[in-house]
């Protein structure tokens, strides 16, 4: 007779021990996960601002109606920076109104947060080029300074090219492009600065040879963005859907060239024009210039030097034919050089550059038609003047642009030499006409400027020990910094150069002076204003937990407080 089958139940002992290795495994996957692949960190400060926000307060504009941020003090960051008191005032950066209704640093809590990021970490041990960090990535890394703190800025530059920062953008070069000349000083000089750091020897570092600036004004180029990077490094200018309601003149508005005889309604939000056979009837923006400035610092100390001028520029809008006839013109000017885009409702477009906006023999002069534009149908139109590249789109589709091909006929590029040079920076703002016998509308008008990375002022060199580049702005005060136009940087194999997206507010790259003990032990290995590839941590790729709405009656509870909601609109991809 046939046993029947025993259930066999596994002692509660087992169980427990299958319970503790189930977790334990688990742990250890999420350590090794943490460790190699993924880290969440928390933004700390505002250098990166407007892509990520440190510790901050927001604040609806009393006058437009603008919702911005601005930077408050973490007050778990032991480091030396200005609180913001009650007296301080955030400036709209739509409608330049000094807010007062802000919400300031105590003695207990910040009032927001920094935005929490997830950062993928690079496995640079295996040695495949595409693993490797790119160009426009934002990056973490370890501050060069203590090799603890870790940092977060955009990283500009790579190993083996030469960098240099002028008017605003980035110029590179590879050093195998370079004469051996040209590399063996720029080598020299940085090792001179490795020894004038250390107290080897004594005295300044010396000018850079005239013979290196020839080479380098023939072979730099100018570093474009990646479409991602300079979507996310845009700041908006004025935004007509937000016009400040006070009304004055010394806010920004739009103003009719031709006064109260132009074709243009300007005042309201829905921009009209009908065509009065005037010449130049145009509107322009006026009451702001267009400045390399961020309304998240609110207590710059250095707040008396205004930021320069920016030109590289984008106008945008929505446009509405009222008839089939006439022409949208829209100028942008940079360094008195002054770009067209023509779209005519018939369906061609041009970009040409000249006095007046008439083709001119030699100049730039690209054309295309496209099908005649419908009455009464609305088209989001863009023209943009930014990185020594013009671009006119329609609809979202890039129609126009020129070439970085010096043998191109659509050629556009920079003339280094005379960039470098100690030279007045115009402030100008675009313009906008009407030709034709046109009739049409203008919404969603908007005026945005690119990045602008620049060194400030100082009234001595960079540190104490007399190091750094003795490079002079046009006033002839000392301008310190690294790769600035008189100080080409030489970055070596696996040395990498970090920038913030807040230029005004950003120890980076540019203005580093002291390095840790952890980089000292290296000796020249280690160049100042430089981070080592074993120094970086990871790309920061996704905003997982936003700067959190505050929850106030929630503010009793120990170290959350009040900030326990995340602002899920704005969990994003980090370009």
């Amino acid at each position: 007779m046939a046993s029947e089958p025993q259930n066999v139940e596994p002692t509660s002992r087992e169980g427990v021990r299958e319970t503790i290795e189930s977790i334990i495994v688990a742990l250890i996957l999420a350590f090794v996960f943490r460790a190699f692949v993924v880290e969440a960190f928390v933004i700390p400060t505002g250098s990166m601002a407007p892509t990520l926000y440190g510790a901050h307060g927001t604040i609806i504009c009393e006058d437009c109606g603008t919702e911005f941020a601005y930077g408050l003090k973490d007050l778990n960051d032991q480091r030396k920076t200005v609180l913001v008191g009650s007296k301080a005032r955030a400036i709209c950066p739509n409608c330049n109104y000094a807010n007062t209704r802000l919400k300031t640093n105590d003695q207990r809590r910040n009032p927001e947060t920094g935005d929490r990021i997830l950062v993928l970490k690079w496995p640079l041990d295996f040695g495949f080029d595409f693993l490797k960090p790119a160009r426009w990535d934002v990056t973490v890394f370890k501050d060069p300074s203590d090799g603890v703190t870790n940092f977060i800025k955009r990283l500009v530059g790579l190993p083996n090219e030469v960098l240099m920062i002028v008017d605003g953008d980035l110029y590179t070069v590879p050093i195998t492009e370079l004469s051996g000349e040209t590399v063996a000083e720029l080598d020299q000089l940085r090792h001179e600065k490795f020894e004038l750091r250390t107290g080897r020897r004594e005295g300044r570092l010396r000018q850079v040879p005239e013979f290196v600036f020839e080479e380098l004004d023939r072979k730099l180029s100018i570093a474009r963005k990646t479409p991602e990077a300079q979507e996310a490094l845009w700041f908006t200018v004025y935004d007509h859907d937000y016009p400040p309601r006070g009304g004055k003149r010394t806010q920004p508005h739009w103003e009719a060239g031709q006064g109260k005889a132009s074709g243009w309604v300007p005042e309201r939000r829905r921009v009209f024009f009908e065509d009065r056979s005037l010449e130049q009837d145009y509107i322009e923006l006026r009451g702001k210039p267009i400045r390399a400035d961020c309304a998240y610092n609110i207590h710059r100390k250095d707040a008396r030097q205004q930021p320069p001028p920016v030109s590289d520029q984008r106008i945008r809008m929505v446009l509405t034919p009222r008839s089939s006839e006439g022409t949208l013109r829209i100028r942008l000017m940079k360094l008195r050089r002054a770009f067209w885009a023509a779209i005519g409702m018939d369906g061609l477009v041009t970009i040409t550059e000249s006095a007046d906006g008439r083709s001119v023999s030699g100049s730039i002069n690209l054309s295309k038609r496209l099908p005649p534009f419908a009455v009464g149908k609305s088209v989001e139109i863009s023209f943009e003047n930014v990185d020594y590249r013009l671009a006119l789109r329609i609809a979202g589709e890039e129609v126009l642009a020129t070439s970085a091909d010096p043998q191109s006929s659509a050629y556009y590029g920079p003339h280094l030499a005379a960039l470098r040079r100690p030279t007045l920076r115009l402030s100008s703002t675009p313009r906008v006409y009407g030709t034709g016998g046109a009739v049409f509308e203008l919404t969603h008008l908007v005026i945005d400027r690119d990045v602008y990375y620049y060194h400030a002022r100082r009234s001595r060199p960079l540190g104490s020990l007399g190091w750094a580049p003795p490079s002079r702005d046009r006033s002839g005060v000392i301008v310190a910094g690294w790769a600035s136009p008189e100080s080409p940087m030489l970055l070596r194999a696996h040395e990498y150069f970090m920038l913030g997206d807040n230029t005004a507010a950003s120890k980076d790259s540019r203005l580093w002076d002291t390095w840790g003990p952890h980089l000292e032990e290296r000796g020249e290995a280690f160049q100042l204003g430089t981070v080592p590839e074993d120094q970086l941590i990871g790309k920061a790729f996704f905003v997982y937990w936003p700067s959190p709405n505050r929850i106030d009656w929630l503010d009793w509870i120990p170290v959350i407080g009040g900030n326990v909601v995340p602002d899920a609109g704005r969990m994003r991809w980090i370009r």
